[in-house]
């Protein structure tokens, strides 16, 4: 259980930012899986899974004693949370393993999700680096999206004391565009950058144009680390 709650704290960033676009724009945060899909038949009567926002799926265990779940995947690209390996769906029903510790998540293909390494309070979460993790979609695009504040003040967006970044990935270029910022942000580092579904091994990295160490599994993941570049700063990485 430990394992899964320090899951949900890596996804604190992302289901704050969830909340900030409810607040904002009426968008629901957790959402049956037809919200995103109408089109899809399949999805009219789901009730065991649900999405959050249009980029996270979530299929979780409902009954006692069973080490597997089933769960349909709308048509795309999904890939696992934890591995990076890709799911191609016709959309579909598929089995899924299921341990005690293990919470089945997939993030939707053209999608960028700001995550933290987890601590033992939100406060201490706040603390630490951040994650991107960046799953392209088929056509090797992603966009994704970041409010930050000081967890606390009240109407912290209306007082401007907030930040916003939006992260693009187009041509295989990774972009982070700073559109508001606030003192918050400067404390606030980016740590690793990892891309899903980064179809051909690169053979090198740029970060601003410098040289950058990387690794890549053969899950077509793209992995690079000790990023250490305030939130508070734009920057691009770009593999070739």
């Amino acid at each position: 259980m430990k394992d899964v709650l320090l899951t949900r704290y890596s996804l604190l960033p992302f289901l704050y930012t969830l909340f900030h676009r409810a607040h904002l724009q009426g968008d629901t945060v957790a959402r049956p899986l037809f919200f995103e899909f109408p089109w899809d038949v399949a999805t009219w009567e789901l009730d065991r899974q649900f999405l959050w926002g249009r980029s996270l799926l979530v299929t979780p265990v409902l009954e006692p004693r069973v080490d597997s779940v089933t769960g349909y995947v709308p048509q795309g690209t999904w890939y696992d949370f934890y591995t990076g390996s890709s799911v191609s769906s016709s959309g579909e029903m598929l089995k899924m393993s299921a341990p005690l510790e293990h919470l089945n998540l997939h993030i939707r293909e053209g999608s960028v999700l700001p995550t933290q390494k987890p601590g033992t309070t939100t406060e201490v979460t706040r603390g630490n680096p951040l994650r991107l993790i960046v799953a392209l979609s088929s056509h090797a695009t992603a966009w994704g999206d970041l409010f930050w504040d000081d967890g606390e003040s009240l109407d912290s967006f209306e007082q401007g004391n907030y930040s916003y970044v939006v992260f693009n990935v187009t041509q295989n270029i990774f972009t982070s565009t700073v559109l508001h910022a606030s003192t918050e942000v400067t404390k606030v580092t980016i740590g690793t950058l990892s891309i899903f579904g980064v179809q051909k091994p690169p053979s090198k990295v740029l970060l601003n144009g410098h040289e950058k160490p990387f690794s890549y599994l053969d899950n077509q993941v793209l992995t690079v680390s000790d990023l250490g570049i305030s939130l508070s700063q734009g920057f691009s990485l770009q593999w070739l």
